[in-house]
Parts: C-alpha cells; sequence; structure tokens
C-alpha cells in the first residue's frame, strides 16, 4: 500500500482528531482511509479506521446526505 497524490486531510474537533488518507492497493485500486484519534485515560492515542474503496464510496456519501437532516446538518 502506498498514499496516493492526494494531501491528508486533518479535521481538529474538540477531544478527537480525524483523517482523510488517499491510498492505493498493490493492484492499484485507490481507497479513503477515516482515521478517528482520541486521547486515552493512560495518554496514549486509540485510533478507530474505516476503509472505503473507491466503487463505495459514492452509496456513502448518499447515505450521509440521507442521515445528515437528523442531525440538522446540510450536505
Amino acid at each position: 500500500m502506498e498514499n496516493a497524490n492526494a494531501e491528508p486531510v486533518k479535521i481538529q474537533a474538540w477531544q478527537r482528531t480525524y483523517f482523510l488518507d488517499i491510498k492505493e492497493s498493490k493492484t492499484g485500486s485507490k481507497y479513503l482511509i477515516f482515521t478517528e484519534s482520541k486521547k486515552n485515560k493512560e495518554g496514549k492515542f486509540d485510533r478507530q479506521r474505516i476503509m472505503i474503496f473507491k466503487d463505495d464510496l459514492q452509496a456513502v456519501v448518499d447515505a450521509l446526505k440521507k442521515v445528515a437532516p437528523d442531525l440538522g446538518v446540510t450536505l
């Protein structure tokens, strides 16, 4: 796996940091890594990651648009 050409995006939230990174698999398929990083009680960082492949991204975006109004957000 290698970094794709896109710059990573960092989102600093209250007690969390989110990262959006574009990666490329060995077979050349690009995918998005969405990482949440949060400091735990021991002072270390816990990370949760979601991989979304290029072919699935539109379905994820459509789903976010569908649920966003329930959170009071317009996408």
